[in-house]
């Protein structure tokens, strides 16, 4: 008689183990010199984690630094990185390590579906309509009113937990993105761009902002000379010609076409200032 022998595998798990660690930048530097086979870091993705980080938003949520069973460093580049930089500010947070898992396991990492910043206001209660165009107007608004759309365009990425904290700090701003969501998906440019814009219009005259992106939507009534024609003009002209516009440029001239409607001034078409736009130049809303 004969006898078939099944060879069994090794459970890859026997050699996992799981610790809370209290990680400071140089056990964060130590750590990334383990980083030899690791996707390309993302130096804004590494922004956003030093931004919560240093602004206290960081919270402690069970995801982990993942190491091999060789000591390779799997999983939490981005995390490390941010972390690195903090070095002299005695700042340490918690972090779940996890060591001794399978070298090949790698390729089986961040394949889920990642939450949005949409997805986050809706599960905070911080927003119930159109939440993706939500969070990304208030990032606009965000990085606009805090003098980002001339920084480094690294600098300006802002954390889905940036959004929420701010959401949760000013209701007021989440209910006008909302209201103006409607019009901002018809008007034609960034969505997020055209609703920030309204979000700040609506704050010198929320009346008046209505009525001011109703026109550049529909076009309906507007005359030769019209400000908010020439916009209506030079949005057409941009989306046909398909030339890539920044943020800077669509708000710079969305403010400037307001300016002009508001003080009654007519206008052939828009120009932005000889040289771009600049902090000295760019306009205010009033």
């Amino acid at each position: 008689m004969s006898m078939h022998l099944v060879a069994t595998s090794p459970d890859p798990s026997e050699n996992v183990l799981a610790e809370l660690v209290m990680v400071d930048a140089d056990i964060a530097s130590r750590w990334l010199t383990r980083n030899h086979k690791n996707r390309p870091l993302r130096a804004a993705r590494v922004e956003q984690c030093l931004a919560d980080m240093v602004g206290g938003r960081w919270r402690f949520n069970g995801e982990t630094i993942k190491f091999s069973i060789g000591g390779q460093l799997l999983d939490g580049q981005h995390r490390l990185s941010a972390l690195e930089r903090t070095k002299g500010s005695g700042l340490v947070l918690p972090m779940l390590v996890v060591r001794g898992l399978p070298e090949e396991s790698q390729i089986t990492m961040d394949q889920g579906a990642k939450r949005t910043p949409g997805d986050q206001l809706a599960l905070s209660g911080l927003s119930r309509r159109n939440t993706t165009l939500v969070a990304a107007a208030l990032r606009v608004y965000i990085v606009w009113m805090e003098d980002g759309l001339f920084g480094d365009r690294v600098r300006t990425a802002i954390s889905a937990t940036r959004v929420v904290e701010f959401a949760d700090a000013y209701p007021e701003i989440v209910r006008s993105a909302e209201d103006l969501s409607g019009v901002a998906v018809r008007i034609k440019c960034r969505p997020a761009v055209a609703c920030a814009l309204g979000i700040r219009l609506s704050e010198i005259d929320p009346t008046a902002a209505t009525e001011f992106l109703t026109m550049l939507d529909s076009g309906a009534g507007l005359i030769t000379g019209s400000p908010i024609l020439a916009l209506r003009e030079r949005l057409d002209n941009i989306r046909a010609t398909k030339v890539r516009t920044s943020d800077r440029e669509v708000l710079g001239l969305g403010v400037t076409a307001w300016n002009l409607w508001r003080d009654n001034r007519s206008v052939s078409k828009l120009q932005r200032p000889k040289g771009g736009w600049t902090r000295e130049n760019f306009p205010q809303p009033r």
